[in-house]
């Protein structure tokens, strides 16, 4: 069945879902925009380059994937979509998101892997309700000062970037649990990050890290996973004795 049908079928039935994933398209079928009544739209692998701007008038719609096309930028007017929980952009050369991101304040996960994103906008602060946030395997340089908005992140992927430090705001995200800042250009543990409410696992594998001050260690008391694995801080002093969730060494 080619889009046309999917959608006139779509269309006729009322669904409330629509899975048009690896089917070759390189346009939009003008009729997704009267599929009024969807929920769940998947567009990912397919070779979609102009921002799909016919999903803007699907304002029921709360989970979209766009995964693996071609896209360079997103529809300027995406954060029009007020019910989106669930937005998947990974491995399209975005460069950059949009700052009506901002505007999807019922957003709970954004997935951004492999965009060559340079920069993250500020307006990401505004995301008060993310829980889940995906931005490994990009370019980002720095993280804007509102992330530390983001009150109900839990589970946060930073690997793979060039990062050389956090926001100190970064410290009030007391629901954060995990994060992941492997291959990035840190040459410390970022002072954000220690003392946090509830983080459980930091990962900086592969970066520059060289010490960790002893003042440092306490902050961490609530980590049952440190890994500090493949940094050129190989070595347990012997006075960190029982520390074992401090991983030191190769992988």
């Amino acid at each position: 069945m080619n889009g046309d049908a999917m959608v006139l079928e779509c269309l006729n039935k009322q669904q409330e879902s629509l899975n048009m994933s690896h089917r070759g398209l390189v346009v939009l079928p003008p009729g997704v925009s009267r599929l009024v009544t969807l929920k769940k739209l998947f567009l990912n692998n397919n070779q979609l380059i102009l921002p799909p701007d016919e999903i803007l008038h699907l304002e029921k719609l709360e989970e979209l994937i766009l995964d693996r096309n071609q896209f360079t930028m997103l529809p300027c007017n995406i954060g029009s979509l007020k019910n989106l929980t669930y937005l998947g952009v990974n491995h399209n050369p975005l460069a950059v998101l949009p700052e009506a991101i901002g505007d999807l304040r019922q957003l709970r996960e954004l997935w951004a892997v492999g965009c060559s994103l340079v920069s993250i906008p500020s307006s990401i602060g505004k995301l008060r309700g993310l829980e889940k946030l995906g931005l490994h395997n990009n370019k980002i340089t720095h993280l804007p000062s509102q992330f530390g908005g983001l009150n109900n992140l839990q589970w946060l992927n930073l690997a793979d970037n060039k990062l050389q430090d956090v926001p100190e705001d970064v410290n009030h995200l007391e629901s954060l649990v995990f994060v992941n800042l492997d291959k990035n250009c840190f040459t410390h543990i970022p002072t954000a990050l220690t003392d946090m409410a509830n983080l459980q696992i930091l990962s900086v594998k592969f970066n520059s890290i060289r010490s960790l001050e002893d003042y440092l260690i306490p902050g961490f008391s609530k980590l049952i996973k440190l890994d500090l694995r493949e940094n050129p801080l190989m070595d347990r002093p012997p006075h960190w004795k029982g520390l074992d969730f401090i991983l030191l060494g190769k992988v």
